[in-house]
């Protein structure tokens, strides 16, 4: 501006020194003399008028308000640790069958008894016949001892007193196998055989299920199975249709290697508690709400696709907001997968960062911005 009123000046001072006529001639000069000086001065000003940059507006994302670490729904199905169809190990005619289909035992409960009439007698046939061996067994001593008999007459009469308790153990085990006994704390889920049926030995009478605790099976999808440090991370709590307000926390047990040949999951089973004041039962549905542990090394986060950068080595990067300075920084990250609503599941990200998700094409290491909240 000093500029422009210096020319102003002079031209002024040519003006007055003019002749009327002149003056009137020389109007029409001024004023293009004026436009002209005043172009000149916007096109060749003072570099120092125009040295601030113009900060160029972005849209921001927070970092982790959609992070891999928020929890996900899935549809699982609840199963007993393992179902067995209990038998007996001998034969018989069933007597007792005192559990009923759908009710809940505990280990030790009896399940069903063959009449025990034959066995015992065994039992006792078998202690009458080692009572004998034994009064033979000592008398063989005694003559073997006055030189009357030989050591092998001995020595076969100590076989048969030996052979003798086998067979009294063989007769008492196989009245113990007339009763079946729940092995572990189970539901009756099925009776095979009627009361008072004849059953061969090995033939199935009931079916149970180990409930100690239940499994919770769910399949987990390819991506976020890769982009896990562990499937023993996942927090995991059940919700079930009849009490939502009150999840129930479940524990990691085990997961399978090798995904399912059409949905490409991967599935994970968790263990939960029985409940005694619940009813829960195998094949029921079950609503798992899971999310990974968070405060580990490398938190996974989700972040949109328009976020992504790359730099002249093809290598993923982001441009990280920066505050107190109103400028981005590039930050390398690593993109793990894409999620099923097509966000990029990247690590080397804080949840505490904002980053630029569109236009970073156009950005640069300590490029002024503002923050851009517009549609």
């Amino acid at each position: 501006m000093s500029q422009l009123n210096a020319s102003i000046s002079r031209l002024r001072e040519r003006y007055q020194n003019l002749s009327p006529t002149q003056r009137r001639n020389g109007w029409i000069t001024l004023a293009a003399l004026i436009v002209l000086t005043l172009l000149l001065s916007r096109c060749g000003g003072n570099g120092d008028d125009n040295a601030a940059i113009e900060p160029r507006p972005v849209r921001l994302h927070q970092v982790g308000s959609n992070d891999a670490d928020a929890a996900r729904h899935f549809v699982g199905r609840v199963d007993a640790v393992n179902t067995v169809d209990l038998s007996f190990q001998v034969g018989g005619r069933i007597i007792d069958m005192p559990v009923q289909q759908g009710s809940f035992v505990t280990k030790g409960t009896l399940i069903a008894a063959l009449d025990p009439s034959d066995y015992q007698l065994a039992v006792r046939e078998a202690e009458l016949q080692l009572e004998q061996a034994a009064r033979d067994l000592e008398r063989t001593r005694t003559l073997l001892e006055r030189g009357t008999v030989s050591q092998s007459n001995f020595d076969q009469a100590e076989t048969a007193h030996n052979l003798r308790k086998v067979a009294l153990d063989t007769a008492r085990r196989n009245l113990a196998y007339t009763r079946i006994v729940a092995p572990f704390d189970a539901l009756v889920t099925r009776r095979l055989v009627d009361p008072f049926t004849n059953v061969p030995a090995g033939a199935h009478i009931v079916r149970v299920q180990n409930v100690e605790e239940f499994r919770v099976h769910i399949n987990v999808p390819e991506n976020l199975m890769a982009a896990l440090e562990s499937p023993q991370l996942l927090v995991a709590e059940a919700i079930f249709s009849n009490n939502p307000e009150q999840p129930l926390p479940l524990e990691y047990r085990e997961h399978e290697t090798e995904p399912d040949a059409v949905a490409q999951t991967y599935r994970v089973t968790f263990g939960l508690a029985r409940q005694a004041d619940k009813t829960i039962l195998p094949g029921m549905t079950v609503t798992v709400r899971v999310r990974s542990v968070i405060n580990r090394p490398d938190t996974i986060y989700e972040i949109p696709q328009s976020a992504l950068d790359s730099n002249a080595e093809g290598n993923f990067r982001v441009w990280v907001y920066q505050p107190e300075k109103s400028a981005v920084v590039a930050r390398p990250v690593k993109v793990l997968g894409v999620t099923e609503q097509g966000d990029a599941m990247v690590a080397g990200l804080a949840g505490n960062e904002q980053i630029v998700s569109a236009g970073v094409q156009l950005l640069h290491d300590d490029m002024p911005v503002t923050p851009f909240d517009g549609f």
